[in-house]
């Protein structure tokens, strides 16, 4: 029961925040998805890093690869495993990128072959990088 009722919630939220990756002028904190991009006003000379605040230890990166100016995320988990979920802060590094506008595309996959949809939820946004 209360696993159907978080997977109920958990839809919602990312029902609603899906609605809104259509938004190019987006800010780069996040809080409404959980997500901020450190520091916020990042250069050329700053390591970029991205912050997923009550994030599922059992959340694992799977992909941080950047190609041109799209920085590609994902994570994944399984949820035949049933395991609680205990949050906590998850910084991925993205590394020093030379001055332009980036798009991050980052997704959480279920990996378990009896979803009825793999991708959980799926968030777009950009963020400038300056000299």
């Amino acid at each position: 029961m209360k696993r159907a009722i978080f997977a109920l919630v958990l839809f919602l939220l990312f029902s609603t925040a899906c609605s809104e990756k259509d938004k190019v002028d987006q800010p780069v904190n996040h809080a409404g998805n959980n997500m901020k991009i450190i520091p916020e006003s990042p250069n050329s000379k700053d390591i970029v890093k991205l912050v997923v605040y009550d994030d599922c230890t059992y959340n694992t990166l799977s992909k941080n690869k950047r190609a041109g100016k799209t920085i590609t995320i994902e994570k994944q988990f399984n949820s035949l495993m049933k395991v609680v979920c205990v949050t906590k802060n998850d910084t991925i590094v993205i590394g020093k990128l030379p001055q332009g506008t980036y798009n991050v595309n980052y997704t959480l996959i279920d990996i378990s072959q009896q979803a009825p949809q793999n991708i959980t939820f799926s968030f777009a946004f950009q963020f400038d990088v300056s000299q």
